[in-house]
C-alpha cells in the first residue's frame, strides 16, 4: 500500500471511532463486534386472581319486572313558528327584513313568532322577535324534562 492510502484507512478508522463515541454519548447504542448484548424480555403482567365470570352469572342481571317497566316517551317538538299580522302561519321565503322575497306570493310579511308545542298547542303570547321567543320556547321544553323526571321516580 502506498502511504496515501494508509493515511486514508487511519482517517477513516479515526472517523468510525468518533462516529461511535458521538452516538454512545447521545445515548444510542451502535453495532459494536466485541459487545455481547443480551435480549431481555419486559415483565408478563400479573394476571387476576379471580377468572372470569361464568355466562350464568349474565342472566342473573337485574332486570325491571313488566309492570315496573315505563312507556315509552312520546317526542314531544316545541317550535318558534313566524305568524302574519292576522295569526296564520307564515311559510313563505323571506327577507332579512321579515319582507316576502316574492312581492307576487301575496303574504304580507312576518309580524310575531308564537311558541308551539306538538303536545301542548301555542305557549304564552306571540313575541315581536324570534330571539324574544327563544327562552320561552327553552322553558318550555326544560318543562317537559322535569316533568317527565319527576313521574320516574
Amino acid at each position: 500500500m502506498s502511504p496515501s492510502q494508509d493515511k486514508r484507512i487511519l482517517l477513516l478508522d479515526e472517523r468510525r471511532t468518533v462516529l461511535a463515541a458521538r452516538a454512545a454519548a447521545a445515548g444510542q447504542l451502535g453495532l459494536l463486534p466485541d459487545a455481547a448484548l443480551t435480549r431481555t424480555e419486559p415483565p408478563t403482567p400479573p394476571r387476576p386472581a379471580r377468572g372470569r365470570a361464568p355466562a350464568a352469572v349474565l342472566h342473573q342481571l337485574p332486570f325491571p319486572e313488566p309492570e315496573q317497566e315505563t312507556k315509552p316517551m312520546a317526542r314531544i317538538s316545541v317550535k318558534i313558528t313566524p305568524l302574519h299580522p292576522d295569526g296564520t302561519e307564515c311559510t313563505h321565503a323571506v327577507r332579512p327584513s321579515g319582507k316576502p322575497r316574492d312581492a307576487d306570493s301575496g303574504c304580507t310579511g312576518r309580524r310575531n313568532y308564537a311558541v308551539v308545542c306538538s303536545d301542548c298547542g301555542p305557549v304564552g303570547e306571540p313575541h315581536g322577535l324570534r330571539v324574544l321567543a327563544e327562552p320561552a320556547q327553552s322553558a318550555h321544553r326544560d318543562s317537559h324534562k322535569a316533568a317527565l323526571t319527576s313521574a320516574s321516580r
